[in-house]
């Protein structure tokens, strides 16, 4: 939380449109106790920015390509011994296309004072949907999920914002299973 509040500061100082997701987002709800890294999501007109940085508080690792991606831009640092990885114009491909993950000010659900500095965090229900295309997340899937049976659904706009991108037929019905449970 340290590297996350110093590199929060900077992001901040600089007007940078950012949101924290991922296993530290899982973190804050108490689905997760330890997170493996920092994952950052950016509006891609601020990258370059995020980069100069991000490059001035540790060190930037080579991407390597994975093929379920096609992400636009994709950094990777280690900064304080943390991986930090960024990603603006997330893009997943997936059985039936490819996902475009639509990052604006409405992406950011909460924010968060973490040593002193107002972090920003995308919302549950994004990756609910998030997750469900990324191989080998079911685990985290069936965690939001059920953390949102029993808590509700705060933002279900985003939910149905998704319903209006390229996903696969099965992660519809269970958007739309979701918000029928909740009466949205």
């Amino acid at each position: 939380m340290n590297t996350l509040s110093v590199i929060g500061e900077k992001l901040n100082d600089h007007g940078v449109l950012w949101g924290v997701g991922a296993s530290i987002l899982l973190s804050q709800y108490g689905l997760v106790n330890r997170p493996n890294d920092i994952d950052i999501l950016v509006a891609v007109d601020d990258v370059e920015r995020v980069d100069e940085i991000l490059s001035s508080l540790g060190e930037r690792k080579p991407w390597e390509a994975d093929e379920n991606y096609a992400t636009k831009f994709f950094l990777e640092y280690v900064i304080n011994g943390i991986d930090v990885d960024v990603m603006a114009g997330l893009t997943i491909h997936h059985s039936e296309g490819t996902f475009e993950y639509t990052f604006d000010k409405a992406s950011v659900s909460r924010w968060v004072k973490i040593k002193g500095v107002a972090i920003p965090f995308t919302s549950m229900e994004d990756w609910y949907v998030i997750y469900q295309l990324i191989p080998g997340r079911v685990e985290k899937v069936m965690m939001i999920e059920h953390y949102l049976h029993d808590k509700g659904i705060k933002q279900p706009e985003l939910l149905k914002r998704m319903m209006r991108c390229n996903l696969p037929d099965e992660v519809r019905e269970k958007i739309n299973n979701l918000l029928a449970f909740h009466g949205r």
